[in-house]
C-alpha cells in the first residue's frame, strides 16, 4: 500500500512538471520575437553585471561517447560537460544533443532537440566557474553576463519552500527552462545568442515575480 502511495506521489510531481513546463511555453509562445530586451547594446544597461560566465573547457569533464543506444558518436569524442547530465559541449564549441546534432534555443522545453535541465545536482561540488543563481522571492544574483554565441552554463537552486520555474521571456531562448524545488539545484547548458543585448528572464511560476538579465556581449 505505502508503495503505492509513493508511486502515486512521483506520477503527481512529474505532472506537476510538465503542466508548469507547457505553460511557461504557451506564455512564451504569445510574446513576438525581440531578441534583445529594449534593443539595448550589451555594456549600457547601467549598473555592473554581477556575474560573468566564464567556462574553463580544461577543468570539464569528457561527455560521454555514446548515445541511448549504445552507438559511439564522433562528434562527440572530444567534447566536454559542464555537470552530469548537462548537453555536451564539442571542440568548436557547440552545444549538442546527445546525438551530436547541435541543440536549438528556440524550441520547446524538453523536446529532443532543446538544450536540457540536469538531473539534481550537489551544489557544493559544481565547477567553480560555473555561476549558481539562487531563487526565492527573487533571484540572486539577477544579472550575469557571457558571449555572443559563446556555450553558456548556469544553475538554478531553490532557496525557500517553493518551487520555482526560471524562463525566458524571448521566444528565441524559449528552450532554456529549469525548475527546482526547495533546495534542489539543476543546470542547462546552450549556445547563447549571435546577437548581443539584454535578454531578460523571469520565475514562471504562479504567483513569482522574480526577474532577471542575461548580457550577452
Amino acid at each position: 500500500m505505502e508503495t503505492n502511495k509513493n508511486k502515486l506521489w512521483i506520477m503527481l510531481g512529474v505532472i506537476l512538471v510538465v503542466v508548469i513546463i507547457i505553460i511557461v511555453a504557451a506564455t512564451q509562445g504569445k510574446k513576438s520575437v525581440n531578441g534583445p530586451s529594449g534593443n539595448q547594446p550589451a555594456g549600457q544597461t547601467g549598473d555592473a553585471p554581477d556575474a560573468a560566465v566564464e567556462i574553463d573547457r580544461d577543468a570539464l569533464a569528457p561527455a560521454p561517447t555514446t548515445n541511448e543506444d549504445g552507438e559511439t558518436v564522433a562528434a562527440l569524442e572530444d567534447a566536454v560537460v559542464v555537470a552530469p547530465g548537462a548537453n555536451p559541449i564539442t571542440a568548436d564549441n557547440k552545444v549538442v544533443t546527445q546525438e551530436g546534432t547541435q541543440t536549438d534555443n528556440s524550441a520547446q522545453p524538453m523536446s529532443d532537440n532543446a538544450p536540457k535541465q540536469t538531473g539534481f545536482l550537489d551544489k557544493e561540488t559544481l565547477p567553480t566557474t560555473l555561476i549558481n543563481i539562487s531563487v526565492g522571492k527573487a533571484f540572486t544574483p539577477n544579472r550575469f553576463t557571457t558571449k555572443a554565441g559563446a556555450p553558456t552554463s548556469f544553475s538554478l537552486s531553490g532557496a525557500d519552500s517553493y518551487s520555482h520555474v526560471l524562463a525566458f521571456d524571448s521566444s528565441e531562448m524559449a528552450a532554456i527552462a529549469i525548475l527546482v524545488g526547495p533546495g534542489q539545484t539543476k543546470a542547462i547548458t546552450f549556445n547563447a545568442p549571435t546577437t548581443p543585448g539584454t535578454y531578460t528572464f523571469r520565475d514562471a511560476s504562479p504567483d513569482q515575480t522574480g526577474t532577471g538579465e542575461m548580457i550577452v556581449q
